[in-house]
């Protein structure tokens, strides 16, 4: 696979050209770290990667500064990172638009197999599936009833064609029988006011931003699309449970740096942000908000990476979603 083979050309590389990872590792870093997140400052990303960049900056001690580089669905701040020096100073914090723009087969300004290094994946968070309250429905048969009852009359929201929030639900309302016309909105963001006004009837985001919404009664949750229930809404039952036996998905969130990065460095990054993952107080802060823990080595995200692109793939085969 192109991450495999461009890992073992970079670790045959590092060996060659390295004086050891030792000394690799006793030189970095030097200097300030930049994380670029790809989207808006005060977003689900965004809150992640200040929390992890704080823990992180304490680890390896010099200053991480996280920059917004939003636009093009996470591609912007993916393409500087790949045209970024190779040297541990330049890192991307994104997300699973990754794997949606190989998915989509997007032409964009990078390739991820050749421009990009995974170093680990770093959390998830499920979907929540809800349904607007003007809409008066309380759970999945509920639903179900209602589309029999009102053919060709729902509508769902999603903050933007081919978006992880558009894929989820288009996949479960055709496994639950439901026809419903999408609606896309540029953000989640958007899309709540609409929403919670009853001028959409269905929508699906993560679980961090959507939560205050169902904790305050403004909207109903359906579903969640983890692998188990929430700790937050645990009488909230899984979309496997409800609609669709063994699906799974969630918002994840990751660490790339630039190819050619040395692997000693790669992996002293890789430390640290496994370490703070580790740390409960970290760990503490993410439960609030949803998110999972998911640390990896830098083969174990390719593994997963690779994976995700060709699950996806099959989706928007069958599926003919296309990018507006």
């Amino acid at each position: 696979m192109k991450f495999l083979r461009m890992l073992a050309a970079t670790l045959v590389g590092g060996l060659i050209l390295a004086p050891g990872p030792a000394a690799a590792q006793g030189a970095y870093p030097a200097k300030p770290i930049r994380v670029i997140v790809p989207f808006a400052p005060g977003g689900a990303t965004d809150q992640v990667a200040r929390l992890l960049a704080t823990r992180v900056s304490a680890q390896l001690g010099v200053p991480m500064v996280v920059e917004n580089r939003p636009g093009a669905n996470g591609n912007i701040g993916a393409e500087a990172v790949a045209q970024a020096a190779p040297d541990g100073y330049t890192l991307l914090h994104s997300t699973s638009a990754l794997g949606f723009t190989a998915a989509f087969g997007q032409k964009v300004a990078y390739d991820l197999g050749k421009d990009l290094a995974p170093v680990s994946l770093l959390i998830d968070q499920p979907l929540l599936v809800m349904a607007s309250n003007p809409l008066g429905v309380t759970n999945v048969p509920d639903l179900k009833a209602y589309a029999r009852q009102h053919p060709g009359k729902l509508n769902y929201g999603s903050s933007g064609t081919g978006n992880l929030t558009h894929l989820a639900m288009f996949v479960l309302l055709q496994a639950a029988g439901i026809e419903a016309t999408h609606i896309p909105y540029k953000g989640g963001a958007g899309a709540f006011p609409d929403f919670i006004a009853g001028r959409l009837d269905l929508f699906a985001d993560p679980i961090n931003s959507a939560y205050p919404y169902v904790r305050d009664g403004r909207v109903k949750a359906l579903a969640v699309t983890g692998a188990e229930r929430s700790p937050l809404l645990p009488d909230v039952p899984t979309a496997s449970e409800v609609i669709l036996p063994g699906f799974q998905m969630g918002a994840w969130q990751a660490l790339m740096a630039p190819a050619g990065t040395p692997p000693a460095i790669i992996a002293r990054v890789n430390e640290a942000y496994v370490a703070a993952l580790r740390d409960p107080k970290v760990a503490a802060q993410l439960a609030s908000q949803g998110a999972v823990p998911k640390a990896t080595s830098p083969e174990g995200f390719q593994a997963f990476l690779q994976a995700e692109i060709e699950r996806w793939r099959k989706v928007v085969q069958t599926s003919g979603i296309k990018l507006d």
